[in-house]
Formats: C-alpha cells, structure tokens, sequence
C-alpha cells in the first residue's frame, strides 16, 4: 500500500439543509490547503480483496460538536449526526471518524470524500482521498472477431482496447518479432504493401499486475494470384513419367487450371493434376511425342486471372562445359569438355566462338562437329580442341546440340584465353545450366575425338586455311613417299 500526498483547502458556506445539496457541499469543498484536518489527502492503491481505512482527523473534534460525513459520487456513505442511517455492505465508519472499506472490488475506486461540519467560526472543510483498486490488465480486439481483410496496397487499421489498474501499456508484435514504435499505443495502422504482411498480430497489455494480457488480430491481404515456374523447360522423352511444377500464392485461394496447346487438358489416368498447399502440378505418365509442347498454368480468384507457361521437348538440355576440363593446350590451342543431358543420341554439336578484345566481341565463327556418341547413355560428355587461335588472346564460346528432335538451347558463354592474355585465371568463367535434370545413371565415360578444323563454307577463318594446308602438304609428302618406294 502507498500513499500520496495532495494539500487540499476547504472553504463551505453555511448550509441550512443537510441532504438536500449534498453533492454540491462536495465539489465546493474542494481546496489546495488542508485547513481542519489533522489527517492529510491520500491515494490508498491495494488489491482487491484488501481493508483500506481512510482517515478524516478534524482539529478540535472532542471540544466542538463537529458532524461529520463521507461522500462518494454524491452518494452518502456514513453520516456521524444520523444514527439511524445505514451505510453500504461493506462501509463503515469508526467513532474517530475514520472510514473502512472492506473486501474492495474493482468498481470501489474513486475519489471519498469526508465532510466536517463545525459551528462558526470553523465552518465546514472538506477532505479528499481516493481508492485506486489494483487489477491485472485484461484487452480485447478491433474488430472484435480477431479477423481483417484488405486488399494489397490499403490501409491496415487494427486496434487493442485495455482495461486495468494502473493503465497497462501495450505493445504489438507479429511472425517477424516485437513492432517497433516510437511510443506505446493500442492502434496499429501500416499499408499492406506485400503479401507477407498477412499473418496474426498480437497485442500486449502489461500493468505489472499479475500476468500480461494477449489478443489476437489475423490480417488477410487480398491479392491476385502470382506464379512462380520452377522450370519454364522441360527435357523428356518418350515413355517416362514427368511432373510439371506451377507454384501458386493468393488470397482467396486461386482455382488452377492447365491448358496445352490453347485446349483445357483432358485429365485421365494417364494424365492427371495434383495440388498440395501452394504446389499444383501436372503429371504425365508414359509421354509421349504428341504431348510435346506448351503447358498452361492458369490461376484465378476474385481480383484476376495470372498465367505462366512451361515447355515439354525431347530436345537435349543446354550444354555445360566443364572449367576444371577446359584448358589452354598451347598458345594457339584451347581444349573443351562440355556435358550434355538428353534421352536422346546427341547427333551433332554445333561450336560456335570469337575474339573478345577490350571487352568489344567480334563476329562469330562456326564449327559442325559430329558427336559420335552411341546413345546409351542419358549423359554425353564431350571433348575438343580448338587449335589456331591467336597467342595471348581472349575469345568467347559457346555450343549448341542436336538430337532427332532438333537443336537445343544454345549453353551459357564461356569465356577463355590463350597463353599470355592478362588476367587470364579471372577471365574464365563456366556455364551454369538454367534448367538442369539430375542424371539418372552414372556418368558416361569421356569420349575422344580427333581434333576438327573445318567449318561451313560461309565463314571460313584463317585458322581453317592454314589446317587444310597442312592437311593437304601431309598428303602431298605421303604420295611422293609411296611413288618414292615404287623406285
């Protein structure tokens, strides 16, 4: 229990009737002094449950007949010059003028207020003291239900209202942790510029009176459904099993559909859509080459429809070269491994490089090279070297693949450098395959191929020229060696 001082002053008029104006001889007997009292204005703050006393000591109470009552909210509580009068369960009032209230509940604070009523000169004083009944906090929601739904980009407006004594302070937190604030309050208001702001906020109420209270507000952000590919291509062939991924987020729930070729898809056995939370997906049991093309994936809710597209070829993946295979040979030759996935027999690659001199690239020259492969494997590996390049030089490449279903994507861009260009370590850099399949067996052995040195007669190189005269010089020496031994 603690107390606080206030000085009071009282100064009444004489009043001819005693109850009749009852509430008005209470406000105007309010003052900064504490003229008349022994006693002094307290605030009593206890817990429920608790006895306060409230003292009303008046200066020379045993020699002046002095009556004396207590008031609160206008309401007579006990009354030293009424016997008969009978005060409130729980009230009493001692014959030193003191007044007890016992087993206080919540609704006894406020202010009680003790009358003294002396013959002239004293006249009447008045004493204020106040009940502060201490409870634990308790807070309740806005809205009430504990739900709120706006629409992306509008205002959030969500609110706590707290009860207690003393005044709890409240605070806000959400999935992320406490929301910060520059002071406390009980009004939340933010615009909901993301999806992610949805989610349940909890409000705090805390009085240090026994436990915090808590309520919680969930936040639903309406808006159109947004779709994220996890592979915009696919490579499969004929008679697997594939499954087409199409991640969808929205609120209200977005209804998802496919569609190929511009068609809804005829769902069966063999083809059928599945949805597990956010995943919604197509599989397609044993492809075949009729169900190569695009797929569409369509959501739609009450603010829109969003669509995304995924392809299903038999062509092979981009190619990936491999940088701890590729290495510079000499100073005019570099060797290349690359890997390329595919169902499918590799029939043909196609090579493509240039000169790339500060940072401006040349034009491009082209090189047919066939794979050899022999078709067994998912995995192809391949190995080249390109030889008359130029010494201390930095070129750029890339490869494309063939298979029966056509040309694949072209790779990512390699870059390198022969012998003697600057800063060569740092200027390679490997390809990373966009969309690459997990290989389903073991990795092909590497196959070695001869180097080849021609290209398409529309862009032939010097390099070319100088290897078909070597070519051709070989030739020349092998048949005079021949017509020589014939001698």
């Amino acid at each position: 229990m603690s107390f606080k001082s206030i000085f009071l002053q009282a100064e009444e008029k004489e009043q001819s009737t005693e109850e009749k104006q009852k509430g008005d001889e209470v406000c105007e007997g309010r003052s900064t002094a504490n003229n008349g009292f022994k006693s002094y204005p307290t605030t009593v703050k206890t817990f429920e449950n608790d006895t306060v006393l409230l003292p009303c000591y008046v200066e020379d109470l045993d020699n002046v007949q002095t009556r004396v009552r207590w008031w609160r909210d206008g309401i007579l509580l006990a009354d030293s010059g009424e016997p008969r009068h009978v005060p409130p369960e729980r009230v009493r009032m001692y014959s030193n003028r003191s007044l007890e209230v016992s087993q206080v509940r919540r609704n006894d604070t406020g202010e009680y207020v003790c009358q003294a009523s002396r013959p002239a000169p004293w006249g009447h004083a008045t004493q204020v003291h106040e009940i502060e009944v201490m409870y634990p906090p308790s807070v309740h929601p806005i809205p009430e239900s504990g739900k709120l739904e706006v629409n992306l980009g509008e205002e959030v407006d969500m609110a706590c209202v707290a009860k207690g004594v003393p005044v709890p302070i409240v605070s806000w937190r959400n999935k992320d942790g406490e929301i910060p604030f520059l002071y406390d309050r009980s009004r939340l208001r933010f615009h909901a510029e993301s999806p992610s702001d949805a989610g349940r906020y909890t409000c705090v109420a805390n009085n240090d009176v026994g436990e915090p209270a808590t309520a919680t507000i969930d936040l639903y952000v309406r808006y159109k459904p947004r779709i994220e590919m996890t592979k915009t291509w696919l490579h499969a062939p004929a008679g697997i099993r594939v499954q087409l991924h199409c991640g969808v987020t929205a609120w209200p729930e977005a209804t998802v559909e496919w569609y190929f070729n511009n068609r809804s898809v005829k769902y069966s056995s063999r083809i059928v859509k599945h949805n597990a939370g956010s995943d919604h997906s197509l599989v397609i049991r044993n492809v075949r080459t009729t169900d190569y093309g695009f797929y569409l994936c369509r959501a739609s809710n009450s603010l829109g429809i969003t669509e995304a597209a995924v392809e299903l070829s038999g062509i092979a993946n981009p190619a990936v070269f491999k940088k701890t295979s590729s290495h510079s040979l000499s100073k005019t030759s570099y060797n290349f491994v690359w890997e390329v996935h595919s169902y499918n027999p590799i029939v043909q690659y196609e090579f493509r490089f240039r000169k790339y001199v500060n940072g401006v690239p040349g034009q491009w020259h082209k090189l047919y090279i066939p794979s050899g492969s022999d078709g067994n494997s998912f995995i192809h590996t391949y190995s080249f070297k390109l030889t008359g390049l130029e010494e201390a030089t930095h070129y750029e490449a890339l490869v494309l693949s063939k298979n029966r279903y056509g040309w694949s994507k072209p790779s990512e861009i390699i870059r390198f450098a022969t012998e003697g260009a600057p800063d060569k370590d740092h200027y390679i850099t490997n390809a990373i395959q966009e969309d690459k399949i997990e290989p389903a067996v073991q990795l092909a052995s590497m196959s070695q191929h001869s180097p080849l040195d021609t290209s398409d007669s529309s862009e032939s190189s010097f390099a070319q020229v100088k290897v078909i005269t070597i070519i051709t010089m070989i030739f020349i020496l092998y048949i005079f060696n021949v017509n020589f031994c014939k001698l």
